[in-house]
């Protein structure tokens, strides 16, 4: 009888009787609804017999999105994060003095870092560096929240600075590595929405939000957490 496991580069989310699945290796999101994403809903509730996936579960071991490699595969989980309920910075408090000539310094190498990554790199290689950055670095103390919001209002206060389009994967990429310079390591939050479509990210650290809305936030569902 097989076992089947999620791809150790696929993510999902389930929004009503769809599942949507993130594929890091190809840089792509997929859409499961139907007999598919039936199938895929008993494979998750232990229902379905094993030994024969029948032609829908087929598709998505076809697709590279399940595997029955205990040894590469991960458990069947789809993405949880807390819900976001309080903005970490205060739009009326963020007026500041100018940012020390180190926070300048840490600000420019992390914007070029994110920069080079989106840009030559490849997103599967960039998840897992902050994934695996995190893990290396972080410990087992809470996020301190002063220092994430002092920190997150000096990147905020020179954003406009760096010559490069306000978009959800630059800013949010740009901001980790931004904190990681300073032993801080809040969580980067993927999130889908079906109708409309759209896919956006952001950081945040239990239930504060750093650098997206409260409302806009809970419009998504979170399909990956890093």
């Amino acid at each position: 009888m097989a076992e089947y496991f999620l791809a150790p580069h696929v993510h999902f989310c389930y929004r009503g009787d769809a599942f949507v699945f993130l594929d890091l290796k190809q840089d792509d999101y997929m859409l499961i609804n139907g007999h598919t994403a039936a199938a895929f809903r008993k494979l998750l509730d232990q229902q379905l017999t094993h030994s024969h996936p029948g032609a829908d579960l087929q598709e998505l071991l076809d697709g590279g999105l399940l595997t029955t490699d205990s040894r590469s595969g991960k458990r069947l989980c789809a993405a949880r994060a807390e819900l976001a309920l309080e903005l970490l910075l205060d739009p009326e408090q963020m007026t500041q003095g100018w940012p020390r000539i180190p926070h300048i310094a840490r600000f420019i190498s992390a914007c070029t870092t994110a920069a080079m990554r989106l840009r030559w790199g490849h997103i599967q290689q960039t998840v897992n560096a902050v994934a695996n950055r995190k893990l290396r670095y972080s410990s087992s103390a809470p996020v301190d929240v002063n220092k994430a919001r002092e920190l997150t209002a000096t990147f905020q206060t020179l954003r406009s600075l760096f010559p490069r389009d306000y978009l959800c994967l630059f800013d949010s990429l740009a901001l980790l590595e931004f904190l990681a310079g300073f032993d801080v390591y809040p969580t980067w939050v993927f999130g889908v929405r079906l109708e409309p479509w759209g896919a956006h990210c952001w950081v945040q650290q239990g239930q504060f939000i750093f650098n997206e809305g409260v409302e806009e936030a809970a419009s998504y569902t979170p399909i990956m957490t890093v």
